[in-house]
């Protein structure tokens, strides 16, 4: 079966510099960033054309099998006692048979097509109306992007750089230790969890 993965919800590599972020195509200002919001959403990653024609092909055919399994078994009944009255009887069976096996994997496809799966994105939004998305199913991880970039953001630290690549669950992105400086402008940083309020920055 086919699978959706997170590739198709938003980014998941980029790359921070001394003044500015790479993310795919886009190349972010961090002077620019106005809003930062880590937002929990759900997906069906089962839920595609090929799986649902698949699943429909299943019923289908689990359908006609059925109808022509009891017609042969009918047929058995009606002929009983003529030579021709066992063949029916088990390609009725058979058709029976491969009919409930292919009604039970329709029935799976349909259940696999409607599980949901929660991931969360950080979306990244400009001061010039972009709205840049980094998407993964940690939460701790996209935090821990969105905390490096409100410091470079806060206190204008150059030396704060490094990449991530969150197919592989690797953030090479480390805040200085001992951070305790405080922004003179807080930004916009909002957290769906707190009924996405603003978020005192401290």
């Amino acid at each position: 079966m086919d699978r959706q993965t997170l590739d198709m919800e938003g980014a998941r590599q980029g790359e921070v510099s001394a003044a500015s972020m790479q993310v795919g195509d886009d190349t972010i200002a961090i002077a620019r960033i106005a809003t930062m919001t880590v937002e929990k959403h759900e997906f069906f990653p089962w839920d595609t054309p090929a799986n649902r024609k698949t699943q429909s092909i299943y019923a289908t055919t689990c359908v006609g099998a059925l109808f022509f399994g009891l017609a042969g078994l009918a047929w058995g009944v009606v002929r009983s006692g003529q030579p021709d009255s066992g063949m029916a009887n088990l390609i009725g069976v058979a058709l029976m048979a491969l009919g409930l096996g292919l009604g039970v994997r329709a029935a799976m496809i349909a259940l696999k097509l409607k599980k949901k799966e929660p991931y969360y994105r950080l979306l990244i939004g400009t001061s010039d109306g972009r709205q840049i998305p980094l998407v993964d199913n940690n939460r701790d991880v996209l935090s821990k992007i969105r905390d490096v970039l409100r410091h470079k953001m806060d206190t204008g630290d150059a030396s704060v750089t490094g990449d991530f690549d969150l197919n592989l669950d690797i953030v090479n992105l480390r805040l200085p230790k001992g951070d305790t400086s405080a922004p003179a402008t807080p930004p916009q940083i909002r957290d769906d969890d707190s009924q996405l309020g603003l978020l005192p920055v401290t």
